[in-house]
């Protein structure tokens, strides 16, 4: 943590001077925008090219049923060049941060998994701007460096927004902030913030529920990582523990309700599965030694490997204690 604060007392001068803004993916979402889509009718995988052209440059091999986002078949820009007649058989989209093109018959439409409307941006802010008119969420110190973090609803165009609101400071001036929000949608919060990685690497870990789990470089701010909600969800009133030593995440929610681990480096490490109907609501998540101990809503206390999720035992939460 020591070499942490150092680094980032250098950098103080230049995120102070320079705030950054990083506005989160927007679509046009007109007649031609499809929305998210799966990968279908194929035996292994399909290409992501470069171009829409089947001899452009392959980006990336998709699997089958991955889902890929944003999708266009917007042709109109293709008219007059050398794609014309290729053009309308391919369909844009983005896929794990890439944008490319792929052929049309192999896609099928995933409403289901198309993001919700969501907003990030990065701001430096003071305490008090932070905090506003919402509750603390996040608070947490070490030496001089500081983060907080709060939690506000606010009704915007005859909207309910929530807001998540996170700052890093050193010294009480303010390095970097960012902001999260989501329309609401229930009775949970669909936003968290709180520290995780290791002791000697703290990072800052955004949830918000209806996008993804965002990894925070504690020294600027900027986003490490991101898992999609599609690739972690994990719904609303998430519950989570972090091993401070690997720096892994422990993390279950209303759509589990099976845990996931989740590396420092944002791989999923393992998925549990648990097939059990008494088995709901999680409540907390206990590291032990060698697995963990995940207390439920319905009085069940679920016992995981901590190497690879498997679980060892279901038990009644009083008989645990």
């Amino acid at each position: 943590m020591k070499k942490t604060v150092l680094l980032i007392t250098v950098l103080i001068l230049c995120f102070s001077l320079n705030g950054s803004s990083a506005e989160r993916k927007t679509v046009v979402k007109d007649q031609y925008y499809l929305g998210a889509m799966r990968v279908v009718k194929c035996e292994e995988c399909v290409s992501l090219r470069e171009r829409p052209d089947k001899a452009s440059k392959i980006l990336a091999e998709v699997p089958l049923d991955a889902i890929v986002y944003y999708c266009t078949n917007n042709v109109k820009k293709y008219q007059n060049v050398k794609y014309k007649k290729q053009a309308p058989l391919f369909i844009k989209c983005e896929y794990e941060g890439q944008e490319g093109y792929i052929l049309s018959r192999y896609l099928e439409p995933a409403p289901e998994f198309e993001p919700a409307e969501t907003k990030q941006n990065n701001d430096l802010m003071t305490r008090e701007q932070i905090i506003g008119n919402g509750q603390v969420a996040l608070e947490w110190q070490e030496f001089n460096v500081s983060v907080t973090g709060a939690y506000e609803t606010i009704t915007e165009d005859d909207k309910t927004w929530e807001y998540m609101r996170v700052g890093c400071f050193i010294d009480d001036e303010p390095i970097w902030g960012y902001t999260e929000a989501v329309e609401q949608t229930g009775q949970y919060s669909n936003l968290k913030a709180f520290m995780a990685g290791t002791e000697d690497e703290p990072q800052v870990y955004v949830y918000d529920a209806q996008y993804g789990l965002i990894s925070l470089d504690l020294m600027d701010g900027t986003e490490m990582w991101t898992l999609l909600k599609n690739d972690c969800s994990l719904g609303d009133a998430a519950v989570y523990a972090v091993d401070p030593e690997s720096g892994m995440l422990f993390i279950a929610g209303s759509d589990g309700p099976d845990p996931v681990a989740i590396t420092a480096d944002g791989t999923i490490r393992w998925r549990s599965e648990i097939d059990d109907p008494e088995v709901y609501g999680p409540l907390k998540i206990i590291i032990n030694a060698y697995d963990i101990d995940v207390i439920y809503e319905s009085g069940k206390v679920v016992t995981l490997e901590m190497f690879d999720g498997e679980a060892i035992e279901i038990t009644d939460q009083e008989s645990k204690e």
